[in-house]
């Protein structure tokens, strides 16, 4: 019997096509979120360094391709509302095989789980994320919850929904429970606010990084500025440059953008093996980035 190859070839190329324009139609998207005004707190707790992070960040990605109008930015003072209503936009755009960066300066803190958690945690704590209108416990007789915090659920249930539209996720947390190096005197801006800061009536113990929002870890890759008992904070960047050279930038974000920069995402191995190097290139050995989620490779 003789085989028809034509028709065989013409459908491979027809099928090789169009993979080829679904590729070419898979987009990128990125929020940035740098939070460093909190009105609602002691100037003590204000930051300088996260505005500065979002700007280095989103430089990274537009070097690295990333459409301009698909990279949004909140920085200085965002409230809940505000990335809130950016994580929304985000969630309508993306199609199947797009791709999104998340990343967030700012401070963050934990606060006692409500009654009934969907996700429990062992001490009864939850993380939270603080925007701009996070403000005190409002005190005896209400729930013991910080007004306007963003609750490590939240941000889960937003990145399930991203994964479960077809979209891979690759999250950037520059926050912790922190304190750390600065240049010469200065005093180094932390980048955790203690629960007792915030009227909370007990003080939070330090715990594992969870996957915020519960056990799935499909389709995304988190990372964290530190194990859950280390200290973050900002410095004054590159280390050994002139005051009017420098800024302030969190030692995180700032390695991870010239990473962005030099190499893209890739895959989660390569970035984890990479910033491990830049680490201990300059001496680092605490705070310790983390990394969970699934096995996820990039094409930039």
């Amino acid at each position: 019997m003789r085989l028809k190859i034509r028709p065989v070839v013409r459908l491979v190329v027809r099928l090789g096509m169009a993979l080829a324009c679904l590729d070419a139609s898979a987009a990128d998207h990125a929020l940035l979120v740098g939070v460093s005004r909190y009105p609602a707190l002691p100037r003590t707790l204000w930051l300088e360094g996260p505005a500065n992070d979002v700007r280095l960040m989103r430089e990274a990605l537009h070097a690295r391709g990333f459409d301009p109008r698909l990279v949004r930015s909140l920085s200085d003072a965002p409230t809940r509302a505000d990335i809130l209503g950016a994580m929304a936009g985000v969630l309508d755009q993306v199609r199947p095989g797009d791709r999104v960066v998340f990343h967030y300066a700012g401070h963050g803190s934990q606060q006692p789980q409500p009654s009934h958690p969907r996700h429990p945690e062992p001490d009864g704590l939850d993380e939270v994320l603080l925007p701009a209108d996070a403000g005190r416990w409002q005190g005896a007789g209400q729930i013991e919850a910080i007004p306007n915090a963003i609750v490590d659920d939240e941000i889960g249930d937003w990145i399930d929904a991203l994964v479960d539209k077809g979209a891979t996720v690759w999250a950037f947390f520059d926050t912790c429970h922190a304190a750390g190096m600065a240049r010469g005197a200065v005093k180094p801006l932390s980048r955790a606010v203690a629960p007792a800061d915030l009227g909370l009536p007990r003080e939070a113990q330090p715990r594992a990084t969870r996957s915020l929002g519960g056990p799935r870890l499909d389709g995304r890759v988190l990372v964290f500025a530190g194990r859950s008992h280390e200290r973050v904070a900002e410095e004054w960047l590159p280390r050994g440059a002139g005051f009017a050279a420098s800024r302030r930038h969190g030692v995180f974000s700032w390695h991870v953008a010239a990473l962005l920069r030099e190499q893209g995402l890739g895959d989660a191995g390569s970035l984890m093996e990479a910033l491990q190097r830049r680490y201990a290139s300059e001496g680092r050995t605490k705070p310790v980035p983390i990394f969970a989620g699934g096995a996820i490779t990039g094409k930039h």
